[in-house]
């Protein structure tokens, strides 16, 4: 991950695996955690490659190994739930309730927010929920940003120009 000129984007790209670039905050968080960001979207990003700016809650790490919940937002306005399950590139995508698209591409000023509380993660763009899930495997752990990219993608396309956390 990198911060160029006050926005974070994602550093991979270079193999088409599970190479998210990805950082946690330091730190005790409790169990119930809410992450908000604001997108940057450069306006010479247009389809092909899959970008995507992601929300991560309850998320722990070690060599080889990320566990938690990832909220993705794809840069065509596009949303999914998935838990990290341990060794990279072992996850579950979540079954979701609600929508899963904004119903448009996301746009520079677009808040995403997450919330997990007990067992339910639930996803927002400006305020309007879309996407749910229920799942109590990952208890405890931190919130964090994460950026995927496939390759022949460009990492300072989409991206996030601030982050805040709160957490019970």
């Amino acid at each position: 991950m990198q911060t160029v000129g006050g926005v974070a984007f994602g550093t991979n790209g270079v193999s088409n695996g599970y190479d998210d670039s990805y950082s946690l905050l330091t730190g005790t968080f409790g169990a119930d955690q809410t992450a908000e960001a604001v997108v940057f979207r450069d306006e010479s990003l247009t389809p092909g490659p899959t970008h995507e700016v992601e929300l991560l809650l309850r998320a722990s790490d070690d060599t080889g190994n990320a566990r938690g919940y990832e909220c993705l937002f794809n840069w065509a306005g596009e949303i999914q739930i998935v838990r990290w399950n341990g060794e990279i590139g072992q996850f579950t995508v979540q079954a979701t309730t609600g929508s899963d698209s904004i119903g448009r591409p996301l746009r520079s000023g677009d808040v995403v927010k997450a919330s997990i509380v007990g067992s339910v993660i639930t996803t927002y763009v400006n305020g309007v929920e879309y996407a749910r899930a229920s799942d109590s495997a990952i208890k405890t752990g931190r919130p964090g940003i994460s950026f995927f990219i496939r390759p022949g993608g460009s990492q300072k396309l989409l991206g996030l120009t601030s982050y805040t956390v709160t957490t019970k």
